[in-house]
C-alpha cells in the first residue's frame, strides 16, 4: 500500500513516544515491501529541527544526537521534491486552518491517489474531508 507519511509518524519510528511501535511497523513493512511509504523533502528539515530541539530541551542527550540522526537516515521513505507540490499546498494552506508545511504532505498524498498518516490530531481535525488517517488507527 502507498502512503505518505509527515515527520511526526517518522520521529516516532526512532523517538520512543506513543504510538511508536505504529511507527516502526510501518517502517519494518516498507523494508519488507508491504508498503511505499512517501514525504516530501522537508521531511528532513522538520525531523531533523524536532530531534535538535529534543537535545535543546534534554529530551535526548547530545552524546545521543548522532545515535538519532543515524536513526531518521536509516528510516527515510521515498522522497519527492516540494517544488512541484507549492501551488497546491498553498492553496490548501489558504483554504483550511493548516499550515503550508503540512498542507505539502497532503498534496502529495493527493497526487500520488493515497492516504497521508500523521500523529497529529489538529492537522486531522483542521483537514476534514482530505486523504489523511491517523497512526492510531492503524
Amino acid at each position: 500500500m502507498k502512503l505518505v507519511i509527515d515527520a511526526n509518524v517518522g520521529l516516532k519510528a526512532i523517538l520512543p513516544e506513543h504510538d511508536s511501535a505504529k511507527a516502526s511497523q510501518l517502517f519494518a513493512d516498507f523494508r519488507m515491501g508491504v508498503h511505499e511509504l512517501l514525504s516530501p523533502d522537508l521531511f528532513l528539515l522538520e525531523a531533523g529541527n524536532t530531534i535538535v530541539m529534543a537535545t535543546r530541551s534534554g529530551r535526548i542527550t547530545a552524546d545521543d544526537l548522532p545515535i538519532f540522526f543515524a536513526g531518521l537516515m536509516g528510516n527515510l521513505p521515498i522522497i519527492f521534491p516540494s517544488t512541484s507540490l507549492f501551488p497546491r499546498a498553498f492553496e490548501i494552506a489558504s483554504q483550511c486552518r493548516a499550515s503550508v508545511y503540512d498542507a505539502t504532505y497532503v498534496a502529495l498524498a493527493e497526487r500520488e491517489g493515497c492516504r497521508l498518516v500523521t500523529a497529529d490530531d489538529k492537522l486531522l481535525k483542521a483537514l476534514p474531508g482530505f486523504p489523511l488517517v491517523s497512526l492510531a488507527s492503524l
